[in-house]
This record gives C-alpha cells, structure tokens and sequence, in this order.
C-alpha cells in the first residue's frame, strides 16, 4: 500500500517501536523499504525522524545507493523541531510497521500466520500436485506447509533472515533462498506453479509491475501464478488474474497477537492466473 495509507492504518503494535529500530533492519531490506516509490517514506522522513540519532542514519544511509546516502545524511544536518521530529518518527514507524514486525518481532509474526490460516478450500485449489513450487514471500511457511506435501519439490523464498530460520527449522524438507519479490533468485520458467500468500500489491517498490513481471518470469509456459489473499485484488484482475472467493476459515485467537496486529484476516482470496 502506499506510505500514507500505511502510516493511517497501522496496529496497535506500532507504538512497541521506535524510529531508531529501522537501522537495525538488514542492509537489503532498507535498500529495497527505501527506494523511491508510493510505498517507500520519503527521505526528509526518516532524516527528521533520525536527526537526533546520527549513528542511526547513517546506518541506514550506509544502506542505500551512494547518491541517495550520501542525500539522508545532508538532510539529517538540518535543524528539526523536537515536534516535527516526534511526528516524522510516528510516520515512519506506522507506515514501516510491517517489515520492522517481520524482522523485529518474528516470533509474533509466526503466531499471527498461525491465527490467520488460509482457507482449506482455497489451498486445495492451488494447482500443485505433483509439481515444481516456488513460495514468495514465504514468511515461516504457513502456505509451505499445506503444499509441500503435494508438491514434487518446493523452493521457499524469503527476505526477513529470522523467519528464515523458523522456516528452516519447521520444514527440513523444502528449500529455503533469501530473496525479494523484485530479484528471485530463481531460473526463469523454472516453477509449474508460483504462489504468494498475503505479500504484494500495486504499488513500487515493494510491489507494482516489476513484482508482477518477476512472479511471471519464474512460471513456466503453462504453468500458473496465483496470489492469495493479496492486497488490492482489483489491480491483479486488470492484469488478467481470475478472482475466486473462498468460504473465510475460523480465526484462531491469540489475544496477545490480537493486540498487537489488530484482528485476524484469514486470506480466503485467490487471484490465478495461466501461463
């Protein structure tokens, strides 16, 4: 979603963090957050936010293109009132909120994947026995799970190093790659059927045509791409993805979580599309 929206809709977790926790994400995340784009906060954000914590920009800075670096650190020179420093950090933390939960929080992350499963009709529909799966966005494998044993082989791509682990630990048998939706590390036309639960919409640079193109690259002629429960189901349909709705399984509540996210949303959309 875009940044504004972001910062307007984030949970209640939102407040659990500080500006000053965005350098503390990987080097590739911050590359990818900070592009330039409807979805990245702008820089005179983050250098307001920061201004206050040098250290702190120029970790992030030190993560960025050189010229774009090189930019943060000029503006976190310029004097900011501690109010609009307080608002600039609030922004960026709600509108960041979710990739700071992946890699911050991970063990919170994997109770909400748990509180939200995807629909047992839906997962069924997925065209996947017996065939090459690529998972993007595969977080600790709530999807990895229901396919991998109808699968032939399946190929987990994930960005955030914790839920790596995790998913390494819980699914010895698929293969785990770091990665993002923009660069799969992934031979084209290598899957008979790439799948992403809960993970891209339209908007650059963390989602949007280049993202579209690379899920597509990676399918092989004939093959599929499908998307579940993804945001803005609308975009994927002008792009000639097939819409089919699905009964919304039971929630299961974690009241900690709960807090924390928001309410569950179990995925119970499916957009496919044929190769």
């Amino acid at each position: 979603m875009r940044y504004a929206e972001a910062v307007a809709t984030a949970p209640p977790g939102s407040q659990c963090f500080q500006a000053s926790d965005v350098a503390r994400l990987g080097r590739s995340t911050l590359n990818q957050l900070l592009t330039p784009g409807p979805s990245a906060p702008p820089l005179t954000d983050v250098a307001a936010a920061l201004a206050e914590e040098p250290a702190a920009l120029r970790a992030i800075a030190a993560a960025l293109p050189p010229s774009r670096g090189e930019r943060l650190l000029r503006l976190g020179r310029h004097g900011v009132a501690p109010v609009e420093r307080e608002e600039a950090a609030r922004r960026l933390v709600r509108g960041l909120f979710w990739y700071i939960a992946y890699e911050l929080a991970p063990d919170l992350w994997d109770r909400l994947a748990a509180s939200e499963p995807v629909s047992p009709e839906l997962v069924a529909a997925l065209p996947a026995d017996g065939l090459r799966v690529l998972d993007v966005g595969a977080g600790t494998g709530r999807l990895s799970a229901a396919l991998e044993p109808r699968a032939a082989l399946l190929v987990a791509v994930e960005p955030s190093p914790p839920l790596r682990r995790m998913l390494r630990e819980r699914l010895p048998s698929v293969q785990v790659a770091a990665g993002l939706g923009q660069r799969l590390p992934i031979v084209t036309g290598w899957a008979d059927l790439v799948v992403s639960c809960s993970t891209f919409g339209p908007h650059p640079p963390l989602g949007g045509e280049v993202v579209r193109a690379e899920l597509e690259r990676c399918a092989r002629p004939g093959g599929a791409v499908a998307l579940v429960g993804p945001e803005n189901p609308a975009w994927w349909r002008s792009r000639g993805y097939a819409l089919t709705d699905y009964p919304v399984p039971p929630a299961h509540l974690d009241e900690e979580v709960q807090r924390f996210f928001g309410p569950p949303r179990p995925p119970h959309h499916l957009l496919l599309r044929r190769r």
